[in-house]
């Protein structure tokens, strides 16, 4: 078992590592838990094996901000006793003035789907060190009765009035219609107390579809406007839903992707100060062997004047911009060439609004070797409105028939985060040969597109 010193020597090699995302000095991490905004900072806990760079025994590492952006790694907050085999995914509130951790536990002897139990921690240091409940587990799968509810997990709590909730996720069993035979359904489950430690079951929140996954993991659920928006993550592409929300039933409407990219999965949300609504997701994969494992870079949440769900990445990014590309008022046909050019520490912002004319294809080329024989593309189908970026793509369907069409693009190293029209968002891995391949160039196929303009800047690291 290497140390993570050791670990940190291996990741810091690593021309994939991404260097303003934020991840763990070193090995594996996963789902991001319990943001919340703590005396003037920021804090971001995340799924953590501090051991290796493979999903094994799980801890919670931590670490803090003061600008959203640079990031002071802490001590692990939680780490499994003898009765868990890791400590899964949660979220902390403010009871006031007392930092608490929900989580999900699971025993050495048990399995995920059956034994899970919810765990409740305090810290009284301004969260340096976290006391596990002596009432611990302060939930378990007793409080459904009759309800056959499998792999119950990742709770997220939050309070209305004088009392507190909690959604947790899971899958349930029931007969389908004339039929005997049980088929899960994706679910999210509510709960309320008075002191965080009794807890009463009420009912399902809301229950899925098969169409919409078999099981849902890591629930969100918050208003926003007049609405509620639930957030869940079935296993595939995350979900989300914007509904209403009356006498503990959720109501709700069409399910859309949050994120078309398989790479990110798990996201959490916080509010902070200010009142904005931040998230950050998981985005899957590693390098060689020191890492694996980044969170998005944070996003706000918002709804359009058309009640539409909003995404933009946070201003505070903006503190990370150095040297500078403007182009205006261009057009890009299959001739363009050469008009952007090397970038050898490949850590991009790009923002672009293009207005479409007849081109099937437009987009970028990424990681170009000097010959051109070697790249990757971030390309838009302007037929069936499909984006590609390496192995993910995505139908973005809400954007049918539209001609001006904006693209805020987040290139470092081997991770790409896309922005399109603040209402549509993918996530993708790809894997460059860092040293040679270097080169970023626009283009357009089968046709013209109007580059109406394009702000390019380089990105300092964050660490």
């Amino acid at each position: 078992m290497k140390s993570l010193e050791e670990g940190k020597l291996i990741a810091e090699k690593c021309p994939h590592r991404p260097e303003f995302h934020f991840l763990a000095p070193a090995y594996w991490m996963n789902d991001p838990n319990g943001p919340i905004f703590y005396k003037g900072e920021y804090h971001i806990y995340y799924q953590h094996n501090p051991y290796s760079a493979i999903h094994g025994s799980i801890y919670w590492g931590h670490a803090k901000s003061k600008d959203l952006i640079h990031w002071e790694h802490l001590l692990i907050a939680l780490s499994p006793n003898e009765d868990e085999y890791g400590c899964w995914s949660g979220c902390c509130v403010n009871n006031d003035g007392i930092p608490t951790i929900f989580y999900t536990s699971v025993g050495p002897n048990k399995l995920p789907e059956s034994g899970a139990e919810q765990w409740l921690a305090t810290s009284h240091d301004d969260m340096n060190t976290w006391d596990k409940h002596p009432k611990n587990p302060i939930m378990t799968l007793d409080l459904h009765e009759s309800l056959d509810v499998r792999d119950w997990r990742d709770p997220y709590v939050w309070k209305e009035d004088d009392s507190w909730y909690m959604v947790l996720g899971g899958h349930i069993y029931e007969a389908r219609r004339e039929k005997t035979r049980k088929t899960p359904r994706g679910v999210v489950l509510l709960y309320k107390s008075l002191d965080l430690i009794e807890w009463k079951f009420i009912s399902p929140l809301c229950k899925g579809e098969r169409i919409n996954g078999r099981n849902w993991e890591c629930p969100n659920f918050f208003p926003l406007g007049d609405k509620y928006i639930l957030i869940v993550s079935p296993h595939k592409e995350v979900i989300y839903n914007i509904g209403s929300y009356n006498n503990h039933l959720f109501e709700p409407s069409e399910w859309k992707i949050l994120d078309h990219g398989r790479s990110f999965y798990a996201p959490n949300t916080m509010f902070d100060d200010n009142g904005r609504l931040l998230l950050w997701g998981w985005i899957r994969g590693g390098g060689t062997g020191g890492w694996d494992g980044c969170l998005s870079l944070p996003r706000v949440l918002s709804l359009d004047s058309d009640g539409n769900l909003r995404f933009e990445p946070a201003s505070e990014l903006k503190i990370l911009r150095e040297s500078h590309v403007h182009l205006e008022n261009l057009i890009i046909n299959p001739d363009s060439k050469d008009l952007l050019g090397k970038f050898p520490n490949i850590r991009l912002e790009i923002i672009t609004k293009f207005e479409l004319i007849n081109a099937e294809f437009f987009g970028f080329k990424l990681f170009q070797s000097a010959d051109k024989q070697i790249g990757e593309l971030i390309e838009f189908n302007t037929r069936d409105y499909i984006i590609r970026a390496g192995k993910e793509k995505g139908k973005l369907s809400s954007l049918k028939g539209e001609k001006q069409l904006s693209f805020h693009i987040f290139i470092d190293k081997s991770v790409v985060e896309i922005f399109i029209n603040n209402r549509e968002c993918l996530t993708s891995r790809i894997y460059p040969e860092i040293e040679t391949c270097n080169g970023f160039d626009i283009y357009a196929m089968n046709g013209e597109v109007r580059l109406k303009s394009l702000d390019l800047w380089t990105i300092k690291s964050i660490w």
